[in-house]
Formats: structure tokens, sequence, C-alpha cells
């Protein structure tokens, strides 16, 4: 069966991140002590729970204990999977969905197929993927940009991506691997530093000067 590029690239995604679940609050941490989002969280969670039938509750507990028995570095991947796709834009997790049904619906040769390709993939390059199947499926060309970012610059630098357009990040990609590994972080640095509002012009003066 032929695999098409797109199902290719959106697969990765579900790879990667389909399969998050839930993390229990860690035993004895004081109420209080939580951020009001959390708590505002967690009350819907119990609310929800208690609303169950008896029957949903057996099968959420059932999921819980699944959960606790998987090892602790399986947890952390489903853990961080998770926030990736709590943090994406909304159209990102429709795409996300379509890619998981797709890969569901395949042969399972096909399936083991894209599984190893996937798990032969670089570190970063696999990672790129939590970003979502639009900028997963362009991080190779944009990884070494942001390979070595200082953390405090990670969720600024995300943003900036996500609002850049189509051809801002081709320009930011070229601009990356027109420049020498030494000088990237400047490069990075200069164009958080510009306005919002100016970066795609800013990106596209020193593509095409």
């Amino acid at each position: 069966m032929r695999i098409s590029e797109a199902l290719r690239r959106t697969a990765c995604a579900a790879l990667l991140l389909v399969g998050g679940a839930a993390v229990a609050l860690p035993a004895g941490l004081p109420w209080a002590a939580l951020p009001a989002a959390d708590r505002d969280r967690l009350t819907a969670r119990a609310a929800r729970l208690q609303a169950m039938s008896p029957a949903e509750r057996d099968a959420f507990a059932a999921r819980v204990a699944a959960w606790r028995a998987l090892p602790a570095p399986e947890r952390e991947r489903r853990r961080i999977a998770f926030e990736a796709v709590e943090a994406m834009p909304h159209p990102e997790r429709a795409r996300l969905q379509q890619a998981a049904a797709q890969f569901a619906a395949l042969p399972d040769d096909a399936r083991q197929a894209l599984r190893l390709e996937f798990d032969q993939l670089d570190l970063g390059l696999r990672r790129g993927w939590l970003l979502g199947p639009t900028l997963g499926a362009e991080w190779p060309a944009l990884h070494p940009l942001f390979a070595a970012m200082p953390a405090e610059q990670h969720a600024p630098a995300m943003l900036a991506l996500r609002a850049a357009s189509t051809q801002a990040r081709a320009d930011l990609a070229v601009l990356a691997q027109r420049t020498p590994p030494h000088e990237r972080d400047a490069l990075r640095a200069q164009w958080l530093a510009v306005a919002p509002g100016a970066r795609d012009a800013w990106l596209r003066a020193r593509v095409d000067p």
C-alpha cells in the first residue's frame, strides 16, 4: 500500500501526541498551594466524576489503574504529549484528530512501517511534532535555529512561530540554514526583539535584500 506524504507527516504527529492521559494530583499536595486555574480544573474533573454512572466510574478506574501500571518514562512521555496538545491552537488539534483517525484506519503493516520510520527519526525532530502538524512538518528546516534555545526564550519563540505566516517561517528556515551555527543564537534573539507586526517583513528583507 502506498502511503501519501501528507498522511506520513500527519501520522508522525499522531504517533507522538495521541495517547496522552490525565495526570493525578500527587498525594499530600495542599489544595491551597495549587494555582487557581489548577483548582478550577480539578474541581471540574471531580464534578464530571460525580456525574458518572457506576459503570462509567468503573471504566475510569480501570483507565487510571492502567495509567499507574505504565513505566515512569512512558507516563512522562504521555504527560508531555497531553500538555502539548492542550497548548495547540484548536485548528491544529482538529488536524491531529484527523491524522489519528487516518492512522488508526491503516492496515497493521502500514501502521508498523510508519511507526518504525518515526522511531528512527532524530529525537529533536520527533519532539518537533509536539508543536502540531504544521510546525512539526516544518521543523527539520527550523530545528537548527531552536535546538539550543535558552528556556526563557522557548515560550516567546513558539508564540512567534505560530503567529508567523507560512512565508515568514520559510524565510526563517532559509536564514537558519544560511547562518553559521555560532551566529544562530544572535539571529534568533534579533528576530524575537523585532516588534511582532514587523517580523515577517524583517525576515523577508534579509532573505531577499
